[in-house]
């Protein structure tokens, strides 16, 4: 991408984005996050995008982002507070528990780039058993480290029911394929606006 670009959905004027964009050069926290509450507490809008997940992203994204992301992403980090931390082996080990608890013999969790050999990222799977009985082709369970946020390759509404009473946000296909437009985050060497799935789940080498 070259730049952002106002968009209609944003109903956010050029002169705000740009007051904003001042207000980060400058520096000054206090001063950006009153002019931010005073020009409405302004932000890109990204239809089905549920609160929880984009707080995740923003807090974890944003900081980082490219220089010609939409600069109401990083005042946004900035203004709001983050989601509280959710302890890794609590996560882990409640994820692990919905799994046994469907009778699918999970395997103890491990972090992605050693799932793939190599790399890193910021989920870990479970592998487990599932209806296809082909150890070749195991189920696997995808945990987010950014929160209580799980999908996986089986589709089964057990899955979805028993990770959802356990606490957990399940992140189908349809939830995992919004674009987070304006964020652009370094992707396999590039600067790319990339869909839920990859920036909850994300694997790079």
């Amino acid at each position: 991408m070259a730049g952002f670009t106002d968009r209609p959905q944003d109903a956010v004027p050029k002169s705000a984005r740009a007051q904003l964009r001042a207000a980060l050069k400058g520096g000054d926290r206090d001063e950006l996050r009153t002019l931010y509450e005073r020009l409405g507490c302004p932000r890109v809008r990204v239809p089905g995008l549920p609160e929880n997940v984009r707080a995740a992203i923003v807090h974890a994204y944003a900081p980082v982002c490219a220089e010609h992301s939409d600069p109401l992403w990083r005042v946004e980090a900035l203004c709001t507070d983050p989601p509280p931390p959710v302890d890794s082996a609590e996560r882990l080990g409640r994820a692990w528990t919905v799994l046994d608890s469907l009778g699918v013999n999970p395997w103890p969790p491990m972090a992605c780039g050693l799932y793939h050999d190599g790399g890193w990222g910021n989920f870990d799977v479970i592998v487990h058993e599932n209806e296809l009985d082909d150890p070749d082709r195991p189920g696997e369970l995808y945990v987010s480290q950014l929160g209580l946020f799980v999908n996986g390759d089986d589709w089964d509404d057990r899955y979805r029911a028993a990770f959802t009473e356990a606490g957990f946000h399940w992140v189908d296909e349809r939830a995992g394929g919004v674009r987070v437009s304006g964020l652009d985050v370094r992707y396999f060497g590039e600067w790319e606006e990339l869909c839920v799935d990859l920036l909850l789940f994300q694997w790079q080498n």
